[in-house]
């Protein structure tokens, strides 16, 4: 994923069909209209050279929209695997990628 900082804009732009799904599901979450505005915040420390993953808070949510289970759709037909038990699923384009172990399954590249 290439992310752009231009001022107060921030631009992500998914560089494969797994990271488009997870965005579009951000997108989704963060772009209701209805209710409070929601916002990114900064959750714990990012050090570049210690951990590659920073994490982020999404303030704002109703109860119901941090319990909602994000629908990510497969972009082709594609094998989809758990990074939990290694279960691997084959899916057809169009079709809900499925959860396993309590996460979304991953789709493979």
């Amino acid at each position: 994923m290439k992310i752009r900082i231009d001022k107060d804009i921030v631009t992500f732009t998914p560089e494969h069909a797994a990271e488009a799904a997870e965005l579009e599901a951000l997108w989704i979450k963060m772009g209701n209209c209805v209710g409070e505005n929601k916002s990114l915040e900064p959750l714990g420390v990012y050090i570049p050279s210690e951990n590659k993953t920073a994490s982020f808070h999404i303030s704002g949510l109703s109860e119901q929209e941090k319990n909602a289970v994000p629908e990510i759709r497969a972009p082709y037909d594609t094998d989809v695997y758990c990074v939990t038990c290694n279960k691997t699923v084959h899916i057809k384009a169009g079709e809900v990628v499925p959860f396993c172990c309590g996460r979304l399954m991953e789709i493979l590249d």
